[in-house]
């Protein structure tokens, strides 16, 4: 059988990656823009839940003072990787030996596409949830049962809005509006961020606001301005986010912000998604964005391409507001 271990080395996997075109994924290019290689199985969110402020100078010769306050504990989380197969038949390698090593390369390219796609939609799903606080992601078991993957980060800001302020509600006004915003952004300034920040309303929230500035935008005192962006109120831009993940057990689609609610979230603030060390020898037990390795089958006669990634979101909570705009 035509032997193709060496299509898939760590070396040519990083080189496939480096040559196909990059998947857009929202909140993984928005939010998680930080995705580090971590060489262990374990990860620390120590770095992330400090509580950053302005600081006090000191004297000449004084001591330094702490730069950050520490929540006094550290939490250390174990991922779990995505691992998902594709089929290598006999009459694929028939075809395979007919090929020069170019041809040879750019099937292993496109094997290596296909896993990886299947491995975005997976780590982008499971940052939707990581923005909820929580991470409760679905486990397949070797007997065909299923278990919880569960990781709570703790809760993020809350704000509450008063009935008339509600963006369904006849009485509510874009001063209203304007108000929660600045609330939010003040809730998530009290913990040191919000210097930049994304506003993000569900389909719900967003289709009410939307007819508010519509109705307001050439009367209104605060600058109203509807774009394809998003709606600018006040120099708040609101976008809309009617992307949705499918949990893998049950087949529910999930909307990645509730339809009803609006979130603002501090680019600012830390949120991270290291790729932790896959377990796999070949891999030489390293990080990477996604490892393939071919296993030899006997029955079918082939190979099986089995993609690894352990991607891990830690939201930084402090920096995540939530607010219930719609009734």
């Amino acid at each position: 059988m035509l032997n193709i271990a060496g299509l898939f080395t760590r070396e040519t996997i990083i080189r496939h990656l480096a040559a196909l075109p990059p998947l857009k994924t929202v909140v993984m290019d928005t939010i998680f823009t930080d995705r580090p290689q971590i060489h262990t199985a374990m990860v620390s969110t120590s770095d992330i839940l400090a509580t950053v402020h302005a600081l006090p100078f000191v004297r000449r010769g004084a001591p330094s003072v702490p730069a950050t306050k520490e929540q006094g504990s550290w939490a250390w989380y174990e991922p779990l990787a995505a691992r998902p197969n594709v089929m290598v038949t006999g009459a694929d390698l028939n075809n395979l030996k007919l090929m020069g090593q170019g041809g040879k390369e750019d099937w292993a390219r496109g094997r290596t596409d296909h896993l990886r796609r299947g491995i975005r939609k997976t780590a982008e799903a499971v940052c939707m949830q990581a923005l909820s606080g929580r991470v409760q992601w679905p486990v397949q078991l070797e007997g065909g049962g299923w278990d919880i993957f569960d990781v709570d980060f703790g809760a993020i800001l809350s704000l509450n809005v008063a009935a008339a302020a509600k963006w369904d509600h006849a009485d509510c006004k874009l001063a209203d509006i304007f108000e929660t915003l600045t609330d939010m952004q003040e809730a998530i300034e009290e913990h040191g961020y919000g210097s930049t920040a994304e506003i993000w309303a569900g389909k719900t929230a967003y289709n009410k606001l939307f007819i508010k500035a519509e109705a307001s935008e050439t009367t209104a005192k605060i600058r109203v301005e509807l774009t394809d962006q998003g709606i600018n109120i006040g120099g708040f831009l609101i976008k809309r986010r009617a992307e949705k993940y499918r949990n893998p057990q049950t087949g529910v689609m999930t909307p990645a912000v509730p339809d009803k609610e609006v979130r603002m979230i501090a680019t600012d603030a830390g949120h991270r998604m290291p790729y932790c060390a896959v377990d796999d020898l070949d891999a030489n037990l390293m990080a990477m964005p996604m490892f393939v390795k071919p296993i030899e089958i006997k029955d079918p006669s082939g190979y099986k391409l089995v993609g690894e990634s352990k991607p891990f979101p830690i939201p930084n909570v402090k920096g995540i507001c939530k607010a219930l705009v719609v009734a």
